[in-house]
């Protein structure tokens, strides 16, 4: 948008530093040099250093090199555009968990979380009013929330977070109103498109620049984005269905109907893509009764399948569904009852559902444990890691969906509410 009419963001700072990183090439050596040194410094000579620590120290010595070689560096700070190149983000699969006023970063293949990363927020941000992404580099963050100011007036921000210092950068302003609860990278990693009430708004992530929003019109609030296919398609969870959205003409197309409502107002996270992004699987309620439903989606024909039904579990609230690595099951929690149900595909060729298994109880949390009721997100981890179970209070619960039984639950910041997970990346790769 702004000069031309899509979505992706145009690219005039790229080459900008495409020669910032040619004129400093010849201090490189002295920078990485001077990183070694600081953080081999700090630690004693001889002894073993956990890894967690070992990483406390890479972070630290990253600062101090950054104080003593300022302009020299390759990876930007967290106020500067993110620089295209190799990724510096941990080499191992990672989550990362959005709260009001923080994000917890978690090793998946260990289960370890680390120290949250503090969001530069006014206020108390509304709880479940926040989502986020992962580039597609792994270096970034992407978290859109409602900030509320002293008058009262609530501010939609997108906020960029270094991954690799750990670290959130100035928070980027949207225009609009109303709900923020989906957010999106697009596949070439030049482009954040967030929800802003009705709006998809494009944010340019290497300048910051704010582009025009796409309205989708009175009544269709979006409450969740996902990007399902390899092309420019992104598709915005709304009331009664779900709207794609082509962000190189930055049109949206017409909206494909699913008869669903959005079940929880505070943890939407109702849309996800199966792999390869041919379906995509819908939940919420429906009919009279406003019964538990998953329905999927055809991509390449935007035809909607028959429904997996929850009505013989009671009056149900499906948050949130993903699907497992292998395609071959849906999984749903209910944010309401405090369960957990995998629908088998018994065609992920066209995502056709067979019945739902019958509902697993989240376990109540032992005396000193962080609290487990109330799931609003649930993703399936890269490399095999698994299935995680983010609920509604301060604690991330993984599960097996073969086995049914949920592992020891790792405590993160204070409100969780939604959680994205990004591939391990060989250093220098």
């Amino acid at each position: 948008m702004c000069s031309h009419p899509s979505l992706i963001m145009s690219r005039p700072a790229l080459a900008v530093q495409r020669e910032f990183v040619l004129f400093f090439s010849t201090n490189l050596r002295l920078c990485l040099l001077l990183a070694d040194r600081v953080g081999g410094a700090m630690a004693e000579p001889g002894t073993a250093t956990p890894r967690r620590a070992r990483r406390r120290m890479g972070v630290a010595a990253a600062a101090l090199t950054a104080t003593f070689c300022a302009g020299c560096s390759l990876g930007p700070t967290p106020d500067s555009a993110p620089v295209s190149g190799p990724s510096l983000a941990p080499a191992v699969p990672m989550g990362y968990v959005v709260c009001p006023a923080a994000v917890t970063p978690i090793e998946l293949s260990s289960r370890t979380p680390e120290a949250p990363i503090s969001l530069p927020v006014g206020g108390a941000p509304t709880l479940g009013n926040t989502a986020i992404t992962v580039s597609p580099d792994g270096r970034w963050a992407y978290v859109v929330l409602g900030s509320p100011e002293s008058s009262g007036f609530v501010r939609n921000e997108v906020v960029p977070i270094d991954l690799e210092v750990q670290r959130a950068g100035r928070p980027i302003t949207l225009p609009g109103a109303g709900p923020t609860r989906g957010v999106v990278v697009t596949e070439d990693g030049r482009t954040v498109l967030a929800a802003s009430g009705t709006t998809v708004v494009p944010v340019d992530r290497a300048t910051r620049v704010v582009g025009t929003p796409l309205d989708l019109g009175q009544g269709n609030t979006v409450a969740g984005l996902v990007r399902a296919t390899s092309g420019p398609l992104v598709y915005a969870l709304v009331p009664n269905g779900v709207i794609p959205i082509d962000t190189t003409t930055a049109q949206a197309k017409p909206a494909i109907t699913t008869g669903l409502q959005v079940s929880s107002l505070t943890s939407p996270h109702g849309i996800t893509a199966a792999p390869g992004g041919t379906v995509l699987y819908v939940a919420g309620q429906s009919g009279t009764d406003f019964g538990g439903r998953v329905v999927p989606v055809t991509t390449a024909t935007g035809s909607v399948g028959s429904a997996a039904s929850f009505d013989r579990f009671g009056i149900a609230a499906p948050a949130a569904v993903a699907v497992t690595s292998d395609g071959g099951r849906i999984l749903v929690v209910d944010s309401a009852d405090n369960w957990i149900t995998a629908v088998p595909v018994t065609d992920p060729g066209s995502g056709v559902l067979g019945a739902p298994a019958d509902p697993v109880r989240l376990p109540v949390a032992r005396p000193g444990e962080p609290a487990t009721g109330h799931p609003s997100d649930i993703v399936t981890g890269p490399e095999g890691t698994g299935n995680f179970l983010v609920t509604g209070f301060d604690a991330v619960l993984p599960y097996d969906p073969a086995t049914e039984k949920f592992g020891r639950p790792m405590p993160v910041c204070s409100g969780a509410t939604s959680m994205a997970v990004a591939p391990s990346r060989t250093p220098g790769a």
